[in-house]
């Protein structure tokens, strides 16, 4: 047991020092690209020191790069980006007890708020189809916040409006650099008549590979038929011959065998017809029920069983 107790104890220390050292590469990443974004926007370029703050952020949150990509976005006119990440640093510096920049942090968002471009998604009932996905650029719109005003930077804002089996709806709004209230009327999506031309070409598929079973079937009812007759011709006792047995059994089985390929040949062949001439129309939103074919084969024959409407 003392073996293995101090072989869980060295995995434990192994573990935890690579968590430990993976957290200190990417704190280091992070503190090298805020170094790199300080000496950008000393430079006076903006652009570039924002993806550094970006790239910084995303590898490690930290107070001081929020309060400086804030300043960034508010310098190239990004006024909801540099509200938003105000808003952040105000939150992080509460958690750190830093009062003093979370001073900083208030006094920016509410120096920004009068500045704030909104957007509002108006969705009626009509439009709330099922499955409805309202997107601002990359972003998807919460239900819960259709409605409501959402800050947006200026710019041309790309919004694009989707649900399944309809098509989808993209507007490109320009929103200018003053404040200014924009509300967005989300229509009723067309519906898509493709997923109908899918089963269509589906529908006509299941024909074709049905009516070439049925075919198959039918040849082999030929090949049965051809076969009872050869057999009843072997069967014929020669004159002047005293022991004779006929082969009616053999006959019997080829004769029922080809009746039965026939009958489901012919059924399966007909139901490939039927679906293919039955197929729903490209064009046209189906509305029907759907079509059911069912074959039954017995003893004495087939039988094409269609149900639907049409």
């Amino acid at each position: 047991m003392k073996p293995l107790f101090t072989t869980l104890c060295c995995c434990s220390f192994l573990a935890g020092a690579s968590i430990a050292s993976a957290e200190g590469e990417r704190s280091a990443r992070a503190d090298a690209l805020f170094r790199q974004g300080e000496v950008l926007l000393q430079g006076n370029k903006i652009a570039a020191a924002c993806a550094k703050f970006e790239a910084s952020e995303a590898q490690e949150t930290g107070l001081g790069t929020l309060l400086h990509l804030g300043d960034c976005y508010e310098r190239t006119g990004r006024t909801a980006s540099a509200w938003h990440a105000f808003l952040e640093a105000e939150a992080v510096a509460a958690t750190k007890k830093d009062a003093e920049r979370q001073q900083v942090a208030t006094d920016r968002v509410a120096a920004l708020e009068p500045k704030l471009s909104r957007l509002v998604f108006v969705v009626p009932s009509t439009s709330r189809v099922p499955g409805l996905t309202v997107r601002l650029g990359d972003n998807t719109i919460p239900a819960a916040s259709w409605g409501s005003i959402i800050p947006v930077d200026a710019g041309v804002q790309h919004v694009t409006v989707s649900a399944k089996g309809h098509r989808p709806w993209i507007v490109n709004l320009t929103v200018a650099r003053e404040a200014r209230e924009y509300r967005v009327n989300i229509p009723m999506l067309t519906p898509d008549l493709q997923p109908n031309n899918e089963r269509r070409n589906a529908v006509r598929t299941a024909g074709v590979i049905t009516g070439g079973a049925g075919i198959a079937g039918i040849g082999a009812g030929a090949v049965f038929s051809a076969l009872s007759h050869n057999a009843d011709d072997a069967s014929t006792c020669a004159r002047g011959v005293i022991q004779c047995t006929s082969n009616q059994s053999t006959k019997s089985a080829y004769s029922d065998a080809a009746t039965v390929s026939f009958a489901v040949g012919g059924t399966l062949l007909a139901t490939g017809i039927t679906l293919w001439v039955l197929a729903p129309a490209p064009d046209n939103k189906e509305k029907n029920a759907p079509l059911r074919v069912a074959a039954h084969v017995v003893g004495s024959g087939g039988r094409l069983q269609l149900e639907g409407v049409w």
